[in-house]
C-alpha cells in the first residue's frame, strides 16, 4: 500500500470514527512545529470539523520533547507522529524492531502509541 493510499483510509477511519464524538468536548489537535506535521495537523481538524466535531487547534504546538510533555500530560488528544519517534520515547533505540517497519508499529500500539 502506498503512503497516500495509507494516509487515505487513515483519514476515512478517523472521520467514521469521530461520528459518535459530536456530542463530546472539543478534540485537542496538535502538531509539532515542522511543516510536515502542521500540514497532517491541519488534514485531521479539517476531517474532524466537516463531521461536526468540535477541535481547539494546538497546531505547531513546540518540538518533540514540547509536544510529548502536552501528550503526557493530558493536554492533547491527537497529533500525527513518527512510529520511529517510539525508539525516542521509550529511551529504546537499540532494540532491532526500530528497523522494521511493522515491528516498529505494532510496538508503539503496545505501549498505547506513545503515551504512557
Amino acid at each position: 500500500m502506498t503512503i497516500s493510499k495509507l494516509w487515505v483510509s487513515s483519514l476515512a477511519l478517523l472521520a467514521t470514527v469521530s461520528l459518535p464524538l459530536q456530542a463530546a468536548s472539543p478534540v485537542t489537535v496538535g502538531s509539532k512545529i515542522d511543516t510536515e506535521g502542521a500540514l497532517l495537523g491541519n488534514m485531521i481538524l479539517q476531517v474532524l470539523e466537516s463531521h461536526g466535531v468540535k477541535t481547539v487547534n494546538k497546531i505547531q504546538l513546540g518540538t518533540t520533547p514540547v509536544v510529548r510533555g502536552a501528550i503526557t500530560a493530558g493536554e492533547l488528544d491527537i497529533y500525527p507522529e513518527y512510529t520511529g519517534n517510539g525508539a525516542f520515547f521509550f529511551k529504546d533505540e537499540n532494540d532491532p524492531a526500530w528497523k522494521n517497519a511493522k515491528q516498529g508499529f505494532e510496538k508503539v500500539k503496545k505501549t498505547g502509541c506513545g503515551a504512557e
